[in-house]
């Protein structure tokens, strides 16, 4: 509408912008409705373009790969081709000399049987006829003696097959009754309350309470060798009996066994008598060493016993290994050297590090001392580091001082160092791992990467197989003063949470660590597994059993579960790490000064104090 075009009178001019007013919705519907359509048409072509682009792109990838396939085919069938003549090549020439070999062959025999014929022409020709005589005769004699041979070594095998047969004839019907004997003896001593079975899922009996003397003498039985009962016992025995007294049952019982050997004139009946005792001398030197350490006359003991024993080879396994032990020459928790992985070496320190710099004493004079924190240290690095320190401690553990609960007693500085040992170091890493997080006051970023990189150690400590050091690094995070910085937390990434979730999972108390024991039983050493998973079950195994059972009978159905558990915890000794020492970063954790827990709760609250 053009100026012209509007009435001169105000009524009029009234009106009109009362129309306009009221159809402004329709007009705004209208823009509103057209803007759309441009809108979705816009969209619309922009959709078909970014299709068009697609299915160009995919075209040309297309064309590309079928492209270069037709290239490859062409030099897949061009080596083919190149292959086949050389094969060809190859088999005309290897024809070729064989053909010559045959040939050449064929004229070496031919010239041999003509050499042969000559030679026996001229013998007839100059050799006398009674010494021709002679020979044949010589030869006939020697064909006869070769068959009496034949027929007098078939002879010997038959013999001795047949003295194999009666031999274990007759070994089978002493053991049958020696196996009657011992039946009738168990029977006997379980009616005089020396001995209770118990019967397993296979009807076989098992031994749940016994006098020592019985204990020992199944222990040595040639008719009952269960390594598993050898094991559990030399472990256990300290629990009810002195090492002297073990002796002198030993002693004992392999007299009255040899009394019995003695009776038997095939030496084929006294192997298993003499293999029981020597394989039970032979574990208890090569496992528990510090019994003879603590009682020197045990090996005068043995070297007596051993005078008795006349087969040599039985005799030199025990007198190896005690020769070994004496001259303290044990190969145990030796490492097979092969090459570590290469070491993550903190920038700080790559100076230090560097091939020319790797004299100790070039070290010392050109360096002074580097301050490192855990920012500046690779996760992968500082894990390796803190397994190596953990492992050292960890194989150091003996068996025994898990027996009576002794790391909960108040002389368990004598009975379990060790294991008392390992658990001072992960109190100080515990409290490590919060000062680090803590010592960031003001910045609440720098304080959440803090975070988020004892998370990533921890993640490698995981797949490191150190679940010790990963129930570390959760001590840590959950504990009062770290576990109430909601703020931090917030800034930490959600990589970072997932992987703390994952941690949380595997190493997860609930239902008595049932997700980390699984876990410790798929892992391929090496492996640092969480003691506390192995004390809980002993605790509550001995909690709930007695020692001793009523007619002061050991309870040794109590001391093989026992047993199992520490020996399952041994079996993760005999594999240890091989990385790169880096002492700097050794020494960093070590030396460091930590907050106490009350110091550590402080520092929290000057890090996030408490809303209102």
């Amino acid at each position: 509408m053009i100026e012209s075009d509007l009435p001169d009178s105000v009524p009029e001019l009234k009106l009109l912008v009362q129309k306009l007013l009221a159809n402004q919705d329709k007009i705004e519907s209208g823009f509103k409705e057209a803007l759309q359509r441009l809108v979705e048409e816009k969209h619309m072509s922009i959709e078909k373009l970014k299709d068009r682009i697609q299915y160009d792109k995919q075209t040309a990838t297309i064309a590309y790969l079928r492209a270069r396939v037709n290239r490859l085919e062409i030099g897949v069938k061009e080596r083919e081709s190149f292959h086949r003549k050389n094969l060809n090549d190859m088999a005309k020439q290897h024809s070729e000399q064989i053909q010559s070999i045959l040939k050449r062959s064929y004229e070496t025999e031919r010239a041999f049987q003509e050499s042969c014929a000559r030679t026996s022409e001229f013998f007839e020709g100059e050799t006398d006829p009674s010494i021709l005589s002679q020979l044949k005769d010589l030869d006939e004699r020697c064909k006869l003696a070769e068959k009496l041979k034949a027929m007098i070594e078939k002879e010997n095998s038959d013999l001795r097959a047949d003295v194999y047969k009666l031999r274990g004839a007759l070994q089978e019907e002493v053991l049958k009754k020696l196996e009657e004997k011992r039946v009738s003896r168990d029977e006997k001593d379980e009616s005089e309350g020396l001995v209770i079975f118990i019967e397993t899922d296979g009807s076989e009996k098992r031994i749940k309470g016994a006098t020592p003397d019985k204990l020992i003498e199944r222990l040595l039985d040639p008719l009952s060798f269960d390594n598993k009962y050898l094991q559990a016992f030399m472990l256990t025995y300290p629990a009810f009996m002195t090492s002297r007294s073990l002796m002198d049952l030993i002693a004992q019982k392999h007299r009255e066994f040899m009394a019995i050997k003695s009776k038997m004139e095939d030496k084929g009946y006294q192997t298993p008598i003499i293999l029981r005792f020597v394989n039970a001398i032979k574990t208890w030197l090569e496992g528990y060493w510090s019994d003879f350490q603590e009682d020197p006359t045990l090996v005068a003991d043995i070297n007596s016993l051993l005078e008795t024993i006349k087969d040599e080879k039985l005799n030199s396994i025990v007198k190896s290994v005690l020769t070994r032990k004496l001259t303290n020459e044990d190969q145990s928790h030796q490492l097979v050297k092969s090459t570590p992985p290469k070491a993550i070496v903190p920038k700080q320190l790559m100076k230090r590090y560097s091939p020319e710099n790797q004299s100790v004493q070039a070290t010392i004079k050109q360096f002074d001392d580097v301050k490192l924190n855990i920012l500046d240290i690779d996760p992968l690095e500082m894990a390796r580091q803190l397994t190596l320190m953990e492992a050292e401690l960890f194989v150091n553990i003996k068996p025994r001082e898990f027996l009576d609960m002794a790391w909960m007693k108040d002389n368990k500085e004598i009975k379990s160092p060790n294991i008392t040992r390992m658990v001072h170091w992960s109190n100080h890493v515990v409290q490590w791992i919060a000062t680090e997080i803590l010592s960031v006051k003001e910045n609440h970023k720098l304080r959440a990467q803090v975070f988020e990189r004892i998370i990533s150690l921890g993640h490698q400590l995981e797949k490191l197989n150190n679940f010790n050091g990963v129930r570390e690094v959760l001590a840590a995070i959950e504990s009062s003063a770290i576990y109430r910085l909601k703020k931090t937390k917030s800034l930490v990434g959600a990589k970072h949470m997932k992987m703390l979730d994952d941690l949380l999972r595997v190493a997860s108390s609930e239902h008595n660590y049932k997700n980390l024991r699984a876990r410790i039983h798929s892992a391929n050493p090496p492996i640092i597994p969480f003691p506390g998973v192995y004390q809980s079950d002993l605790v509550f195994l001995s909690t709930c059993n007695k020692n001793i059972l009523d007619g002061g009978l050991v309870n040794f159905h109590k001391f093989q579960k026992e047993a199992g558990y520490i020996l399952e915890f041994q079996t993760y000794q005999k594999t240890l790490y091989n990385f790169e020492v880096i002492v700097e970063i050794q020494d960093m954790v070590k030396s460091f000064k930590v907050f106490t827990e009350e110091e550590a709760y402080s520092h929290s609250l000057l890090c996030e104090p408490r809303q209102g």
